[in-house]
């Protein structure tokens, strides 16, 4: 019923706000024009899906020089107080009377406000493939529509579930672990695959990335990741230990928020029975922790295990950045394999295993510390160079001078050996 209500409050308000936007838009297009002209710096917004990688891109962005806001409409549990600028909430007009009517009218004139007021003073828009500032309302398959009338750039790239299509996705194990921790799935697929097309059809520019990429009908630039690290914050201030699973217990750090994605149960299968060959080994299992505490407890670990269907994420990014070896899935030729000649993922120093593999892998790494120690220095290079935020904030200068300035080059070049 709420729903319905909401929906028919909207409706009612359409023939108002729709061409209210429109003027706006209209109003600040010969500003767009005038910036790019002059050369200024784009204005970068990223949201409105709460993904801490956007924090990651924000603060990059703005050490290079450029004015950045991260625009959330809601928080997490294992986000901190600072992770991102703003709440949308933070643009509403009116807190409403408090009965249910109030509450959907400030919250729909919010999602408006916060629209209109970003257009006047932010250049590209960063979206993941789930929907801008506007889709909690009627005109969230116009929003990017508006952007152009205003003389934006939007920019689409994925972060997993938002374009998690099951019957396009050929890994078994892949599709088999998204179902069980989003058991919806199957039964949203027209309705994501529309965001999909969507955007694919309409941005600017698309950016796709290690795993996230074969439901994907377009993309511009295909890279290993395309958020950044702050190499400095996690950076190693514990020495990790000595032990070889015989001397002392050898410290295995896995925080998984979706078990089945991550291979958990084959890593904790490997552990039990390498304990049971005699070999001491403590596993450290973080589940929805804030990331501050996931920091802590990785400054203590030896070995950091990521993930083990397919590809490596943010986690295996801080461990090696912590200078920890990282044990990872990079095996499947179909994945990876366009990723080996047009980057430099051959140079990638984390270990790949998959589940079947994990406990011959993690026995060779608990009884060799010195091995771990050289996995962990290879890392903190690969990733110093690779996910830094020098190394990403050049990648993202050249989009921009693509997509913002109109400049004849490549970013794709970037990326290559």
């Amino acid at each position: 019923m709420a729903r319905l209500r909401r929906w028919v409050l909207w409706a009612a308000m359409l023939p108002i706000v729709f061409p209210w936007l429109v003027a706006k838009a209209v109003w600040v297009r010969r500003d767009s024009a005038m910036r790019r002209r002059r050369g200024d710096r784009p204005r970068l917004v990223y949201g409105p899906i709460p993904i801490v990688s956007i924090k990651y891109m924000s603060e990059a962005m703005r050490q290079a020089g450029y004015e950045t806001l991260t625009l959330v409409d809601e928080i997490y549990a294992i986000h901190g107080p600072g992770d991102f600028d703003r709440l949308v909430d933070s643009y509403s007009g009116q807190p409403g009377d408090g009965s249910i009517l109030g509450r959907l009218r400030g919250q729909t004139m919010t999602d408006y406000a916060a629209f209109a007021w970003l257009i006047r003073h932010y250049d590209v828009f960063h979206f993941f493939f789930d929907g801008g500032f506007l889709r909690r309302t009627p005109l969230r398959f116009l929003e990017v529509q508006l952007l152009h009338l205003a003389g934006k750039k939007v920019i689409a790239m994925p972060y997993g579930s938002d374009v998690a299509i099951p019957s396009q996705i050929q890994s078994a194990e892949w599709r088999a672990g998204l179902l069980v921790e989003y058991p919806d799935l199957g039964r949203n697929e027209r309705r994501r695959q529309r965001w999909i097309n969507y955007f694919s059809a309409r941005a600017d520019y698309v950016v796709a990335c290690l795993v996230h990429f074969e439901t994907l009908p377009r993309w511009d630039l295909l890279t290993i990741h395309y958020y950044p690290i702050d190499t400095d914050e996690w950076a190693a201030d514990a020495i990790s230990s000595a032990h070889d699973g015989r001397s002392g217990p050898v410290v295995v750090l896995h925080a998984p928020n979706h078990r089945a994605l991550k291979g958990t149960d084959a890593l904790l299968r490997a552990c039990d029975e390498l304990r049971e060959e005699g070999l001491q080994i403590s596993v450290r299992l973080l589940e929805r922790v804030p990331n501050r505490q996931v920091r802590s407890e990785m400054q203590k670990a030896d070995i950091v295990a990521d993930q083990f269907i397919l590809g490596y994420a943010l986690t295996a990014m801080e461990g090696m950045s912590l200078e920890k070896p990282v044990l990872a899935n990079l095996s499947d030729e179909r994945y990876y394999g366009r990723f080996l000649t047009q980057t430099r993922l051959a140079d990638c120093p984390i270990v790949s295993t998959t589940p079947a593999e994990l406990k011959d892998t993690l026995r060779r790494l608990v009884t060799n510390p010195g091995l771990r120690g050289e996995l962990g220095a290879a890392g903190r290079r690969y990733v110093v160079r690779e996910h830094s935020y020098t190394a990403m904030a050049r990648l993202w200068e050249g989009i921009y001078r693509r997509v913002w300035s109109g400049a004849d080059i490549d970013p794709n070049r970037l990326l290559r050996p």
